[in-house]
């Protein structure tokens, strides 16, 4: 009797002794995976936090590459390498590529990011269409194509509102006349681009706007419909088009001029005879200051 309760104690000790051991591995499996998913969380928050930093100091100085080796960010060795066109063609023109790298140990997350280093007001035409028959200048008059942005990859953040606004107040708002579009006389409104001072004249056109033969008109305006260009029509300032389906194009066979910038939700085509658009800051700045402020010198446009 005795001899067979020490057995049954010794299997029973030895079977509490298994199962510690089971239960102490499976704590310390289960402790090992979140000491890994813990490394892999703070490697990638250190990843972001480099991509961060970089978008950082291309908003300060968008001709910046240095990029960071070897900073420590709360454990983490933190790498940053800026690329662009000139590094890889396939990134694109006027695009960086960031790539952030968090190491923690044997872990290592990277954090990949595509920026648009231009604001748009840094060309003469904007266009989230194509562009056509269009020849783009810089302020001297030299003609220089890489003003042109056809396909844009994003459409910046314009005051429409603001724009109506102030048509209305400048008492500026035309809608089409029984010839379908409306019609300026030469040197409209008032023969400058500004209103009063410094505010830019505003108008605003409820369908399409056509400027006649040798004709010049001054101002912002923001156009609903079309704008058809005649031989030697000369628009002095900035168009707005907010809507896809309005195009910017030439009515005769001759060539026109924009001097200031186009921007435009629809295409622009000079229907074989060019539109020449000169590229004026005066007239960007007046724009961007009154109703587009809040855009970025850089605009992110993939994160991954």
């Amino acid at each position: 009797m005795g001899r067979t309760l020490l057995i049954l104690l010794s299997g029973f000790a030895m079977s509490f002794g298994v199962l510690s051991l089971s239960k102490n591995q499976r704590l310390v499996d289960s402790t090992s995976r979140v000491v890994d998913s813990f490394t892999r969380y703070s490697s990638k928050n250190a990843a972001t936090s480099g991509a961060y930093m970089a978008l950082n100091r291309l908003y300060l100085d968008s001709s910046w590459r240095d990029g960071y080796s070897n900073l420590m960010l709360a454990g983490n060795e933190v790498n940053v390498q800026i690329e662009d066109a000139s590094d890889d063609a396939s990134i694109g023109d006027y695009r960086v590529r960031i790539r952030a790298t968090g190491a923690n140990g044997d872990t290592a997350s990277t954090t990949e990011v595509v920026a648009f280093d231009r604001r748009f007001d840094n060309f003469a035409v904007w266009s989230k269409d194509t562009v056509i028959s269009t020849v783009t200048k810089d302020s001297l008059g030299n003609v220089n194509s890489n003003l042109t942005m056809q396909k844009a990859p994003f459409m910046p953040k314009i005051n429409k509102t603001g724009l109506m606004n102030a048509a209305a107040a400048q008492f500026h708002v035309y809608n089409e006349d029984e010839e379908s579009h409306f019609h300026p006389g030469d040197t409209f409104p008032n023969g400058s681009f500004y209103y009063l001072f410094n505010v830019p004249n505003v108008i605003r056109v409820v369908g399409d706007l056509h400027v006649r033969d040798a004709r010049t008109i001054h101002g912002i305006y923001i156009v609903e419909g079309d704008v058809l260009l005649n031989e030697n029509a000369t628009v002095n300032g900035v168009l707005y088009l907010p809507n896809a389906t309005s195009r910017v194009y030439n009515r005769e066979a001759a060539a026109s001029q924009v001097t200031g910038g186009i921007v435009t939700w629809g295409e622009v085509d000079g229907v074989g005879y060019p539109i020449n658009v000169q590229h004026k800051p005066e007239y960007w700045r007046a724009f961007i200051k009154n109703y587009a402020p809040d855009n970025a010198p850089i605009r992110v446009i993939s994160w991954k």
